[in-house]
């Protein structure tokens, strides 16, 4: 395929003429990766699907935020675990070998390497390198503490293609607050200027909490990063890890007709969003995979229920028993963990009073499920 006809696909892919260039450098720099994205709507339009994999081999971090989603994940919790089943064994540097060989004979091509707060991880080269760049396109989450100029050039050059970096507000005092973490909000300006300036591709991303589309510190915020020229990642607050004690951070549909007006402005989307030249609607199993540090798959990073554990199930069966299951097969407008109050109900009575998540298959989910089911 010439420069040309790659440039056409990506257009006709509607995508905008900032991720065009993008892409169109990636197709010069890593054709192979650019190739298979550029496959993702095909592949959406054969009946297949392309989720990102996100990647939990660790959940150290170095904050405590209000809104964490990965408290009943952490190392602490596992140890316990540990001792008594010996089968949930740490995610080891060749099990993500295994992940990104397999991952690639699907077509899959995205990963993202989070936790915890990834920039912690002594090994985070090696998981890198692992995944493995000439195969598919890297992102890192990060809270932006250790990202300053080196640690960004440095990101770039073992291959690391974006950065999604989190500001929970944009009022500096709110931020630090929420992250419990002074001088928090000064390290994120820091290092969405060291991100840009070693070229790396950047997003911030935020959480929606209720009330707060309506406010105008939210709106700046998207301003900021339309003048900037990157974009806004807003993941809404849902009724899971310390939310479960913060029921009053869950958004409404208000806050969800807020956001998709604002989405119209400025450059801000949410896993909502279409993308990719395509509209998943809810993106469980269809947009997005979380691999957490015991090699459990979870449809969502905020559903706290496995559809398989990858040491006993291959990925594609993982993949197809999701698409299977009624509640995150079809295709569906609203957000399953968000919105949909039976399925919220249901989620929060099976994972009461657990000391370890996620649920493995067959407690949480199975092949028996119903949406009839009651709770």
């Amino acid at each position: 395929m010439s420069s040309q006809e790659h440039i056409a696909l990506l257009a006709e892919n509607n995508l905008t003429n900032s991720e065009i260039k993008k892409r169109a450098g990636l197709a010069i720099r890593k054709p192979y990766i650019a190739k298979k994205l550029a496959n993702i709507k095909d592949m959406e339009e054969r009946g297949d699907i392309s989720p990102i994999i996100r990647i939990e081999k660790s959940y150290l971090c170095n904050f405590q935020c209000t809104h964490c989603s990965a408290e009943y994940y952490m190392d602490r919790h596992l140890e316990k675990v540990l001792k008594v089943k010996e089968d949930r064994k740490q995610m080891t540097i060749e099990d993500i070998k295994d992940i990104s060989k397999q991952a690639d004979e699907l077509g899959l091509a995205r990963f993202v390497i989070t936790g915890g707060e990834p920039l912690v991880m002594r090994d985070f080269d090696e998981v890198v390198a692992a995944i493995d760049p000439e195969k598919h396109y890297i992102i890192s989450d990060t809270n932006g503490w250790f990202l300053d100029d080196k640690k960004a050039k440095h990101l770039k050059s073992i291959g690391v293609e974006k950065i999604q970096l989190s500001l929970d507000s944009f009022i500096e005092k709110e931020h630090d607050e929420f992250r419990n973490k002074k001088f928090s909000y000064q390290k994120v300006m820091r290092a969405v200027d060291a991100a840009l300036n070693a070229d790396l591709n950047l997003i911030l991303s935020t959480v929606l909490v209720k009330g707060r589309a309506k406010k105008k510190e939210f709106e700046d915020m998207c301003k900021y990063v339309t003048d900037r020229d990157f974009g806004l990642y807003v993941s809404y607050a849902k009724p899971v890890g310390s939310c479960t004690d913060h029921p009053e951070f869950v958004i409404d549909k208000e806050d969800a007709d807020i956001l998709r007006e604002l989405e119209k402005k400025y450059n801000v989307f949410s896993h909502m969003t279409p993308s990719y030249g395509s509209f998943k609607g809810c993106i469980t199993v269809k947009g997005i995979i979380t691999v957490t540090s015991t090699n459990e798959v979870t449809p969502c990073p905020y559903i706290d229920f496995s559809i398989g554990n990858l040491r006993e199930t291959g990925l594609k069966e993982i993949l197809a028993r999701g698409m299977r299951n009624p509640w995150l097969g079809p295709h569906r407008p609203d957000c399953l963990i968000g919105e949909d109050k039976q399925f919220i109900d249901l989620h929060t009575k099976k994972t009461a009073f657990r000391t370890h998540l996620p649920l493995p298959w067959g407690e949480g989910f199975s092949d028996n499920d119903s949406l009839t089911e009651e709770v």
